[in-house]
């Protein structure tokens, strides 16, 4: 299970789309490659194998920006009974923003380039 091992502080949310047929979550990011001269690049920012994902953020007037992330490490649940029962192994963070926060469930992450 893998966590946020790349800094992602003051990166802007400008879009978030679920793919339901690959089971990801792509947040859309305006990154910050360069601190010192402000200078920003669209990435993506994919989480696979997603089972949860919660906003609780209030309305704001501009796009929330990624102030913190709290790692909750490994969690473990059971979902359904008998045959229909799963046993679920994910990683759970929670994203502070501008606005509130952000909880994402899942098994990996990765930082795509924008395409």
């Amino acid at each position: 299970m893998e966590t946020i091992d790349f800094f992602i502080h003051d990166s802007t949310i400008i879009q978030v789309i679920e793919n339901t047929e690959n089971n990801t979550i792509d947040f859309i990011l305006d990154y910050p490659v360069d601190w010192d001269n402000n200078v920003f690049e669209k990435k993506i920012l994919r989480f696979h194998d997603c089972l949860n994902y919660m906003i609780k953020e209030i309305p704001f007037a501009t796009q929330p920006v990624i102030l913190d992330f709290k790692d909750y490490g490994e969690i473990n649940y059971q979902i359904g009974a008998g045959l229909n029962q799963m046993n679920i192994k994910r990683r759970k963070i929670k994203l502070g923003t501008s606005a509130g926060t952000r909880t994402i469930e899942y098994s990996s992450i990765e930082l795509l380039d924008f395409e």
